[in-house]
């Protein structure tokens, strides 16, 4: 019999061993331990309140209501949560209507529909601080300056001063942040405005003595320099350039019309309509004639349209343009159109030439190209229409090729080679810095109809909220419109929630 001082022992299970049983064991042992941990807080704020009963006791004494102090302070409490839960409430509403405003003038199909949607915005927007986003100080005193001027001097002192005082962006009165989504200029500034008008109308249509109609003529002249002018561009955009119709229309109704009007591929189309009529025949167009806009034909069966590339290498026959065009127009020259309205128009095109910088036809730099060649060169998109040979009017009146086909060199063959251009919004959808040099603007009314730009113009605004001026500038070229009004696609919304108000001429 083996003796041994180690004993042995039977392995057995502690607790249940089914999966039932050990959640039911788990959800005892949890709720027992939270049970304890709430008895662990009671028991210290117990001990918490047994300390410090000496001051909480004068407290709920001074809170009882039998005391008057304790009813009027239970009131006070009360009546500042519900005021503070009213003024949420309220600021709630008011951003909701907001928004809704907001949405309305997005997507308003007239000017009325903005207009109103504007001035219910205004009405529900807080009067905000105006005085980080322009000099006040400086306009209100330039201001006061001009009523005094007026009252106490003679007109050769106004026009002496408002020669050396008149500027566009007074106090930077033109930025944008003061007239986004607003109907109204700020009173400041119309006040301003209103006065410049005033003495400016007073100057030319006084009939003292003490002026001579020849210094009339030279201070509006000299002033205007100085001042500069705006123009209406009109950018391309193929079948979208139809939303340019509302853009012009709109600004015709409130007489807000650009003496100087400028676009490219489909935008010139509008822009000669607009710039060989005068004031009456613009206003009885639009009320009238706008079913003659009908400019394209039908492609044709699937054969011509073969055909037509296989030959033209285009899609599109430009001749029924060409017609519509010459009868709309009436066969106007560049400087004929302008002596007949006064308004400038400028048309883009762009050569086929590698080397060859695109123009900008006005009746400056080609004054005797017709203007039906001009808007069909600019139209001619490739692949769509063929490259145009420019027109002109010879001392006659004849219509002549403006640019006359040269001869080739014997070793390069017969015959000889048309000059031809084409759709102007290839490289110079806005013609900008060309205005700017020629014309002196420095004011810009934008209808921008090219889809793939609107990205950019959101960039743009975005950098510019985020980085500054000098980032926006970074932007592409076709973004660039810093400083101007646009107008966005729908024909009469103005983007950014702006429409354009009235400003000096």
């Amino acid at each position: 019999m083996d003796i041994s001082n180690e004993a042995s022992v039977d392995p057995f299970s502690i607790g249940p061993s089914t999966i039932i049983g050990r959640t039911i064991a788990f959800r005892i042992l949890f709720c027992k331990s939270i049970s304890h941990f709430r008895h662990q807080i009671l028991h210290v704020f117990l001990n918490l309140v047994y300390r410090f009963r000496n001051l909480v006791a004068p407290m709920v004494t001074w809170l009882h209501p039998r005391n008057p102090q304790g009813i009027l302070a239970m009131v006070s409490i009360i009546a500042f949560l519900l005021k503070r839960y009213t003024n949420v409430k309220q600021r709630a509403e008011m951003a909701y209507r907001r928004n809704f405003w907001r949405n309305m003038m997005r997507t308003a199909l007239t000017y009325e529909e903005w207009a109103h949607a504007a001035k219910m915005l205004d009405k529900e927007t807080p009067k905000m601080n105006e005085s980080h986003l322009y000099d006040e100080e400086l306009v209100r005193n330039k201001l006061q300056e001009l009523r005094h001027r007026r009252e106490e001097t003679s007109l050769r002192d106004i026009i002496f001063c408002m020669r050396a005082d008149l500027v566009r962006n007074l106090g930077h009165m033109c930025n944008p942040e003061l007239h986004k989504g607003r109907l109204q200029v700020p009173r400041l500034i119309k006040e301003y405005i209103d006065e410049v008008s005033f003495q400016l109308r007073m100057v030319c249509d006084s009939d003292s003595e003490e002026l001579a109609l020849e210094e009339k003529l030279a201070f509006m002249h000299e002033t205007r320099h100085a001042f500069g002018r705006t123009a209406l561009l009109l950018s391309g955009g193929a079948s979208l350039g139809a939303f340019h119709v509302g853009v012009v229309r709109t600004l015709v109704e409130h007489k807000l019309l650009p003496r100087i009007v400028a676009g490219s591929s489909v935008g010139s189309i509008m822009c000669a309509v607009v710039a060989t009529r005068s004031w009456p025949e613009v206003q009885s167009f639009f009320e009238d004639s706008l079913h003659s806009l009908q400019f394209f034909d039908q492609m044709g069966g699937i054969f011509t349209v073969v055909k037509r590339v296989m030959t033209q290498g285009a899609v599109h026959e430009i001749r029924q343009l060409q017609m519509m065009l010459r009868h709309l127009t009436s066969n106007l020259t560049f400087q004929e159109a302008y002596d007949m309205t006064g308004r400038i128009l400028g048309i883009t095109v762009c050569s086929p030439r590698k080397h060859e910088p695109p123009r900008c036809l006005n009746y400056l730099t080609s004054p005797h190209v017709v203007i039906w060649s001009a808007v069909t060169a600019s139209c001619a998109f490739p692949g769509l229409f063929e490259a145009q040979e420019l027109m002109a009017k010879d001392r006659s009146g004849e219509i002549v090729p403006y640019h006359p086909p040269f001869h080739l060199d014997p070793e390069e063959g017969s015959g000889t080679r048309v000059r031809r251009w084409r759709d102007g919004s290839l490289e110079i959808d806005l013609p900008m810095m060309q205005l700017k040099e020629l014309f002196n603007v420095n004011h810009f009314i934008v209808s921008q109809a090219n889809p793939h730009i609107a990205p950019l113009l959101r960039m743009k605004e975005f950098v510019r909220a985020h980085g500054g001026n000098f980032a926006a500038k970074k932007i592409p070229l076709d973004a660039q419109v810093s400083g101007d009004r646009e107008i966005d696609p729908s024909g009469s919304a103005f983007k950014g929630e702006g429409a354009p108000g009235r400003s000096l001429p």
